[in-house]
């Protein structure tokens, strides 16, 4: 699923006789802002993503190995003894993958190797958990002997114990061990549900939407896939997916808000679905700078056979690429794409 954004982009691109990287212009240049650090204390006010301002991101791990979970003891004064997964804060200049690697390292004493993101958590627009899957490659579990300020010690435990025998610190990760009971039982060995951030920068977050349309006559399958136009009356223009920059201070913003935002502009009575993620863009590298974040959701409306074109500043694209337009269709029925979770 990694690279499945990017396909249908450069379908599209292709078919609209771009010159360039479809990427570059499927975002709207004025909100790439960067920002100085001593533009930081103003940074609030804007749509600007400055990590640890206006922004904060967790990452945390499921890691299940012979149908146990591996959990961390808490060693801060505040929770201190309680039991909870390897998780912690996003630090500057860091990407997410390095940064759930390093948490687990830390934690668990134990070499984690990411393979799927499986549950995007939201409080708003502002802050945001990724949760992954993996490996252990290596390292050595930490004991109470070991204990250092990341941690007491950690340890393996089947889910059962996890959820009715230990003290946990919060039990909100219950939701997450089940995503990745399931993950690991039915979807390890599908590469269609797998999906690691790509390294790409952003300034501020950005929703986007892969909006579809599935068709089925007569064994045959269509997919059309919904462009915006930047101006409603040339289609010539280049075309986008639907897309959004957030506002940190919009009060009650929220990612499903956003997506229903974007879905009721081209249509306010239709009927949707909202499938999950299916790309994640975020580098982190240089702080202040590329701090943002790009969540892509795929999104199924339901309309009659008959609506091929929107007027106005939509247009279905039909993607002619059976093998790409397979995959979007698997996607959906097996139920590959990544959970948004909000509080």
């Amino acid at each position: 699923m990694d690279n499945l954004v990017e396909d249908v982009e450069n379908a599209i691109w292709s078919k609209s006789g771009g010159q360039s990287e479809p990427s570059a212009s499927f975002w709207d240049e004025k909100y790439a802002t960067q920002v100085s650090a001593g533009a930081l204390a103003g940074a609030h006010r804007s749509s600007t993503a400055v990590l640890g301002h206006t922004v904060c991101y967790i990452v945390s791990a499921v890691v299940i190995k012979e149908g146990r979970v591996l959990m961390m003891r808490e060693a801060k004064r505040s929770c201190r003894g309680t039991w909870y997964l390897p998780a912690g804060r996003v630090e500057k200049n860091e990407f997410l993958e390095e940064a759930v690697v390093r948490e687990v390292l830390e934690e668990t004493g134990l070499a984690f190797q990411p393979i799927s993101i499986i549950c995007v958590d939201s409080q708003g627009t502002s802050w945001f958990r990724f949760t992954f899957v993996g490996l252990i490659t290596g390292g050595k579990l930490k004991s109470l002997k070991e204990q250092d300020e990341e941690s007491m010690e950690a340890g393996w435990f089947t889910s059962q114990e996890v959820f009715s025998s230990l003290l946990l610190r919060a039990r909100d990760i219950c939701p997450l061990i089940n995503a990745g009971l399931k993950w690991y039982e039915s979807k390890q060995d599908n590469p269609i549900c797998r999906l690691l951030p790509a390294k790409k920068s952003h300034s501020c977050i950005i929703v986007g939407l892969l909006v579809v349309k599935r068709l089925e006559r007569d064994d045959n399958r269509s997919l059309f896939c919904l462009l915006f136009h930047k101006t409603a009356t040339d289609n010539n223009s280049h075309p986008c997916f639907p897309h959004k920059v957030t506002n940190f201070c919009m009060y009650g913003t929220s990612v499903s808000g956003i997506i229903e935002e974007l879905i009721r502009d081209f249509d306010s009575h239709i009927q949707y679905r909202t499938h999950g993620c299916i790309n994640v863009e975020h580098t982190g590298k240089p702080h202040s700078v590329a701090d943002g974040l790009c969540l892509t959701f795929l999104v199924e409306v339901f309309l009659p056979v008959e609506d091929e074109l929107l007027q106005g500043k939509y247009s279905w694209f039909e993607l002619e690429e059976k093998a790409l337009a397979d995959k979007i269709w698997d996607l959906i029925d097996v139920k590959g794409c990544v959970e948004l979770a909000e509080f």
